[in-house]
């Protein structure tokens, strides 16, 4: 492949997962990205092997690696990774001055406060949630939470296929905080989490009064929506000064 100037060269986190794989084909339909590298944990026994070979496509001319030395290149790094490994990449691009999307979810609060400082040196943008359909429901909240105070009770279910492993999604814990701020509720926001299938990911946030409810809701038919949304982050964060940004960002 010819790479220009104009192409946004990307390297990801976690390449061999599930969200990797989709983020693979994804830069490889796309004319706007080049994709340089991916990393692993050490042990993966599919490091050496060319990333469209692991994502089925085909050689794309990229490789995994179980470090990070062919990440320096990049221009933005994507991260789909597990806390542990994703804190690992953090630091590189904190230390090498790139700007990184987080896709990762699971953090303790300590790393919350890891991220918080690292975005005081370089630009990240930290999704639970990379689809624009959650953005959207986001931006639908905010508009109308003056009047959730109409309804008795707020509650957010979420579905996943059985092998994520976090439990409520990062998804649900951010929609149940982003509520919280905007609404005063006696009760906390409770959230019913299932695993099971190949589920991609559906939300909802279910508003209830006496006899009736309402439900606002979002169902990813496919994880490439997850991969696109992270392109679109990638490319808007490549320009951006240090700090901590949402999907949110992107769209107000």
């Amino acid at each position: 492949m010819i790479i220009n100037n104009k192409m946004i060269k990307v390297t990801i986190s976690g390449a061999s997962g599930r969200m990797g794989k989709a983020l693979i084909k994804a830069i490889n339909k796309n004319d706007n990205f080049v994709l340089l590298a991916g990393a692993t944990r050490e042990e993966n026994n599919q490091v050496g092997k060319d990333l469209g070979e692991i994502a089925e496509i085909g050689q794309v001319g990229a490789l995994l690696y179980s470090s990070f030395d062919k990440f320096s290149g990049a221009d933005v790094i994507i991260d789909f990774s597990e806390p542990i490994f994703s804190l690992r990449t953090i630091e590189f691009s904190k230390n090498n001055n790139i700007p990184i999307v987080l896709g990762t979810t699971g953090y303790k609060e300590e790393d919350l406060s890891f991220i918080e400082q690292a975005a005081k040196i370089i630009p990240i943008l930290k999704a639970p949630n990379t689809s624009i359909g959650i953005a959207f429901l986001r931006k639908i909240i905010d508009l109308t939470s003056d009047s959730f105070s109409f309804f008795d009770k707020i509650e957010i279910s979420e579905k996943h296929h059985k092998d994520k492993k976090d439990s409520p999604s990062g998804t649900a814990i951010d929609l149940a905080n982003f509520l919280s701020e905007r609404v005063k509720y006696k009760d906390s926001i409770s959230i019913e989490s299932q695993r099971g299938g190949d589920v991609a990911g559906e939300h909802k946030v279910i508003l209830s009064r006496q006899s009736e409810r309402v439900e606002l809701s979002h169902k990813a038919l496919d994880r490439s929506i997850y991969a696109e949304g992270a392109l679109v982050a990638a490319q808007w964060l490549k320009t951006k000064p240090k700090g901590l940004y949402s999907m949110t960002d992107i769209y107000t």
